[in-house]
């Protein structure tokens, strides 16, 4: 959650002349920042893998001009990027971990520890800067390392050692916009005093019941009317507002998705000086809470969504027993945790109960959807993100499953026996989803331009110009370029057909030319190129194509 001394917004004096003031946030209503957007998640893929303290943050702040809205992105991108503390295993051979393993040591503490114990026994619990030396040499003899090993698997848990990493997909310009407007609007409303919902039509009996049960369950006090919904904030023994107004929002953003009708809202905002700021939010502030129009159908079903609510305590209870168990060690490598936000992307928005996350994975575990048409949107999100719904209860589901979403039916903990494989599932649909559009994209590109170099093939798929012919010969790739008719001629890149046919009528051309000469001529060869250099627009690997073409 944003603070608000954060937030780019601007304040005015109200005219009711009660010392108020009316709040006017900064928010993303174009495209006209998605460039530079671009160019920060860029940056941030060049610098994964490497050492927090070798981020530079002047960088993504040059890029926007301004600090605060810098800021706001960075956090936004932090839904993706995350530092993480390297293992021992990515730092010194397997063998030394195992050493270190024997004598107790798995963490950096674990051997700070043990620095701390042997200096206690060998140096009267002080070591000098001229003993230091000495003791480290004696102390890695012991631990099969070397003084340099020593000094930099006890700083591994430093923050500024932390490296990057990417969780999930790579974030698109419009799914940081997103982000950037729900975070903005969530800043506000997490710490309002209160908040009134205007609604377009008033709500039935048992809509109203509904409502008051969800408010209920989240800890939110709530006055409804036919007319309006009235949330009230809480401060907490520190005087914060926005712990508890985490849940509020986390409330309207349910209710907005399971159809409440709010046309308007108008949240009293406790600001940071002590006074209190308007917050009016017309329908299109509201929609960036959801990443939806004004006129979007729900796409959860109330009842359910409550069923869910209150079964979340026992979930984690049943999950907790099984990894105690230790008859499910997959599901060890698993973290579960509460979900406190909702998930905004720019084609829609989840309200997911908990993320299991695993290294670099996070899967969402998420309420059924409220209908077919819901389950289709929620199918495509689940096609870049891995998305798991949990219907409470054993009876088949409301909505359509011709979706073929991973459902786990929770109705205790020997329905959890599945959850292991469906979050297998999960991560192995979605990388190949992800895998499959990058491959339509490169050769998309490769039939688009006619050719695309083995150096550029290795940048698209992220690997070695070395492993690109490997990885084209996996059978995903290879049936995709057969389809399009691409060849690939090893050292010098994707050829188009049209490319290849003009290459080859080139090369009997120049053949003919020198017929009288004997093949193999240095000058032939370097008219040969330099033919092919102009039908190709490529020079790198050039004399793989010609050896290719029977040419050289």
């Amino acid at each position: 959650m944003l603070k608000l001394a954060d937030l780019r917004k601007t304040t005015r004096r109200a005219s009711g002349g009660d010392g108020e003031r009316i709040v006017y946030p900064h928010l993303l209503r174009d495209r006209s920042l998605a460039p530079r957007i671009e160019l920060a998640v860029r940056y941030l893929e060049s610098m994964l893998g490497k050492r927090r303290q070798e981020l530079d943050q002047e960088v993504v702040i040059q890029l926007f001009g301004d600090h605060k809205i810098a800021r706001c992105i960075v956090a936004c991108l932090g839904e993706s990027y995350r530092p993480r503390e390297r293992a021992f295993a990515e730092v010194v051979a397997v063998e030394q971990v195992v050493t270190l393993a024997e004598h107790g040591i798995i963490t950096s503490g674990d051997l700070r520890l043990w620095l701390y114990h042997a200096s206690n026994e060998q140096e009267s619990g002080f070591v000098g800067g001229l003993e230091r030396a000495p003791f480290l040499a004696r102390a890695g003899a012991a631990l099969g390392l070397t003084i340099e090993q020593i000094e930099t698997l006890t700083t591994l848990d430093q923050p500024a050692n932390a490296i990057l990493t990417r969780i999930g997909p790579l974030p698109t310009a419009d799914d940081v916009i997103a982000r950037f407007n729900y975070a903005t609007v969530a800043a506000l409303l997490a710490n309002a005093v209160s908040m009134q919902v205007t609604l377009r039509s008033a709500l039935r009996q048992p809509q109203q019941q509904l409502v008051r049960a969800l408010c209920a369950q989240v800890g939110v006090q709530a006055d409804l009317d036919a007319k309006s919904l009235t949330l009230h904030g809480r401060q907490d023994a520190m005087e914060n507002w926005s712990r508890h107004g985490a849940r509020l929002v986390r409330l309207l953003v349910a209710l907005m998705l399971t159809g409440l009708p709010a046309r308007t809202a108008e949240a009293r905002v406790a600001a940071p000086n002590g006074g209190i700021w308007q917050f009016k939010l017309t329908a299109e502030t509201l929609g960036y809470l959801t990443a939806s129009r004004e006129d979007a159908a729900a796409t959860l079903d109330g009842q359910t969504l409550l069923a869910c609510w209150r079964q979340t305590d026992a979930f984690i209870s049943d999950v907790a027993a099984l990894r105690r168990s230790g008859d499910h060690e997959a599901l060890r490598a698993w973290r579960l945790r509460r979900a406190t936000e909702p998930l905004l992307m720019v084609d829609g928005a989840l309200a997911p109960l908990f993320t299991c996350q695993r290294g670099e994975q996070r899967v969402y575990l998420t309420p059924p959807p409220a209908d077919p048409t819901a389950a289709g949107r929620l199918a495509a999100l689940a096609a870049r993100l891995p998305v798991i719904v949990v219907e409470p209860g054993e009876k088949r589901p409301t909505w359509s499953d011709e979706h073929a979403l991973l459902t786990l039916r929770y109705s205790g903990r020997e329905s959890l026996q599945a959850l292991p494989e469906l979050l297998e599932q999960a991560v192995a649909r979605v990388a190949h989803q992800a895998q499959t559009q990058r491959l339509t994209a490169i050769f998309t590109e490769a039939q688009t331009q006619g050719v695309l170099t083995e150096q550029r093939l290795a940048a698209r798929l992220g690997c070695d110009e070395d492993e690109v012919a490997a990885r084209l010969a996996e059978p995903l790739a290879q049936a995709e370029r057969v389809t399009r008719g691409l060849s690939y001629v090893e050292g010098f890149g994707l050829c188009a057909v049209e490319t290849l046919e003009r290459a080859q009528v080139a090369a009997q051309e120049v053949a003919q030319k020198w017929q009288a000469q004997a093949r193999g001529n240095p000058l032939m060869t370097r008219t040969l190129g330099r033919r092919l250099r102009e039908i190709t627009g490529a020079s790198e690997g050039i004399e793989c194509l010609i050896a290719y073409l029977g040419a050289a």
